[in-house]
């Protein structure tokens, strides 16, 4: 029987209330309007010698849509498009690098004019010379009243260009489209199931195959690659209750931090994109958790199952993005933490069980993530059959390292921000924009209030634990500082998503810093106070910045408003918790002077 020194696991009746209903209402908002089920699934692949896709048409069309279905080998799209009068010859009618559009990319819905004469009657629609291929899932042609107009395909591969007439949009928008990097990673994972050359691989493959998985139960859609990603922003929540509870032994505490992730800003946005944080950080908190519990148990198949575990997710997140290594030197850190301690102050058994486990410890986190990691390129290996499997799997890493070391990630992107100002989200990353029929603005940022007390309450723990020797505080110190350090020194173009990871440690972070700070009798009711008006502002600042993080209409300046009005809490908050820790700090003070003169006294009457 798995047993613990901390009962963590075991759930009152009002704890399973809250944590029903905290999944059940975050799933709802997290699952609402996510995305379109119902989007073109076959495809027409032109590369190289293959036919282009061409057409007959029995009036002049004036427009075309489009949906490219993967990108070339540019990472984009390229399409030229051909009319004729005779079928014979030809001359261009558009072409996507004389378009004013920033650039064409997989997965969205595009609507092109076509220069075209009342005598037009074919189109012939190929890929740029430049390009390797061109895939296409479906096309659809419109005359002067948009109009949607007859057209007949002149060969095979153009008759899978209309055979999904129903899921034609001559419009695009983030329900029915990829937005942001979504162009990227869900056309990556889809040419991985095809067994087509991949266009775009900067990260390993463990978060696309995941994308895979949601797209294989609800079809190349946008809701089919977002879904796994709310899935595992939902599986979150609970995770993190009980790793609190572990960390907290007690419920209250664990409950705020898992409420601060439920309303936190980034969280939500970044589970409802088709990307890969979401997996990264899921991952990242569980190889932590099982640590934690492997650390806290007393029965020796419990710490070996965790044990294990935790290295399984370290492989997952290092197969998800190169920067889960971070967090896996702060989990070395603290594995060695404890293993050293244990050595010195232990009875001879205890060394003897921790000797034992460190010889399994090199198969939990070197042989199996190792082993997660190289597997995980067996269906990337699969759509370069020219090549062995180790020649692409070292070939791939020597491409991403050059991908992120090299010039293409230092390009001054104007969503980029420096780390600095990811502690109070001073910079956005836009995701996505639409100026008619309403204006939307849907953005990737953060709380600055609970973020700026996340911070603080992060250092507190680090300071806190290494003081008072409490493992808690110095695993969410680690957990956090551990993946922050390392940003300090990258050169290369960052934005505020790569902060998304050390995001559950903030929130543990505030809720050390409530557990342990105003202890005093006079200072509780004030501690109460400010923790229940904290809350308030934390779910109040998610409603008022739910248009913006969700993607409904809101004018500009009410979104500026919005932000300031965010700043405005941070600071009252932030400088109620000075004055509340000052407080705190002022009467045992004068408890300790009392105490002192109380001592004086009494040994003067002796």
């Amino acid at each position: 029987m798995i047993r613990m020194t901390e009962k963590f696991y075991h759930l009152s009746k009002k704890e399973i209330i809250f944590l029903v209903a905290v999944i059940l209402i975050y799933s709802v908002v997290g699952y609402w309007n996510l995305g379109s089920r119902v989007e073109p699934q076959t495809y027409y692949d032109m590369e190289e010698g293959t036919p282009a896709a061409e057409f007959e048409l029995q009036k002049q069309p004036i427009s075309i849509a489009l949906y490219p279905t993967v990108n070339d080998s540019s990472k984009y799209v390229g399409i030229q498009i051909l009319c004729s009068d005779d079928g014979v010859n030809w001359k261009q009618a558009f072409d996507t690098r004389d378009d004013d559009t920033d650039y064409t990319a997989a997965m969205i819905w595009y609507h092109y004019p076509l220069n075209t004469n009342e005598s037009t009657r074919y189109i012939k629609v190929k890929k740029l010379d430049t390009a390797n291929r061109l895939v296409l899932s479906e096309v659809a042609f419109y005359d002067e009243n948009g109009n949607r107009l007859a057209a007949t395909p002149l060969n095979e591969g153009s008759a899978r260009l209309l055979d999904e007439p129903e899921t034609v949009r001559t419009t695009s928008d983030r329900l029915n489209s990829a937005y942001f990097d979504e162009s990227y990673f869900p056309a990556s994972a889809l040419e991985m199931q095809d067994g087509l050359s991949v266009a775009e691989m900067d990260h390993p493959p463990v978060g696309r195959l995941i994308i895979g998985l949601g797209m294989d139960l609800f079809g190349r859609t946008p809701f089919g690659f977002r879904f796994m990603q709310v899935l595992f922003g939902i599986a979150m929540l609970p995770l993190l209750y009980f790793f609190g509870k572990a960390l907290f032994k007690s419920p209250l505490w664990s409950g705020i931090a898992t409420l601060l992730l439920a309303f936190d800003f980034l969280h939500y946005t970044q589970t409802r994109i088709g990307t890969l944080d979401a997996f990264l950080v899921f991952f990242i908190l569980a190889m932590y958790a099982f640590l934690y519990f492997f650390h806290i148990s007393t029965s020796k198949p419990a710490r070996y199952v965790f044990l294990l575990l935790s290295g399984i997710f370290t492989g997952l997140a290092i197969g998800t993005k190169w920067s889960g290594c971070y967090a896996a030197l702060g989990l070395a850190v603290l594995y060695f933490y404890w293993f050293i301690r244990d050595m010195v102050k232990g009875d001879k058994g205890v060394r003897r069980q921790r000797l034992g486990e460190s010889f399994f410890c090199c198969l939990a986190f070197i042989v199996i993530p190792v082993t997660i990691y190289t597997l995980s390129y067996i269906p990337y290996a699969g759509t370069i059959p020219d090549k062995g499997f180790f020649e692409v799997f070292f070939g791939h890493q020597q491409q991403m390292f050059g991908y992120h070391t090299g010039a293409s990630t230092h390009y001054h992107h104007p969503y980029s921000s420096k780390w600095y100002t990811w502690l109070l989200a001073l910079k956005p990353v836009f995701y996505y924009y639409q100026k008619a029929p309403e204006t939307i603005y849907l953005y990737a940022t953060g709380n600055p209030m609970v973020w700026g007390i996340g911070l603080f309450g992060t250092a507190f723990a680090l300071v806190h634990g290494i003081w008072k020797r409490h493992s808690a505080g110095i695993v969410i110190g680690v957990g956090y500082f551990s993946q922050m350090i390392p940003w300090l020194f990258i050169t290369r173009d960052t934005f505020l998503y790569h902060y998304f990871p050390m995001i559950p440690f903030l929130m543990l972070g505030v809720a050390y810093l409530f557990k342990y700070m105003g202890c005093t009798p006079q200072a509780k009711p004030w501690k109460k106070a400010y923790i229940g008006l904290f809350m308030a502002f934390t779910v109040f600042s998610f409603i008022c910045a739910f248009p913006f993080i969700y993607g409904s209409p809101m004018k500009w300046d009410t979104v500026l408003f919005m932000r300031q009005l965010f700043m405005v809490f941070a600071g009252v908050m932030g400088g109620a918790l000075l004055l509340l820790m000052g407080y705190d700090v002022y009467h045992l003070r004068r408890k300790k002077k009392e105490r002192a003169r109380l001592d004086e006294n009494n040994g003067d009457m002796l």
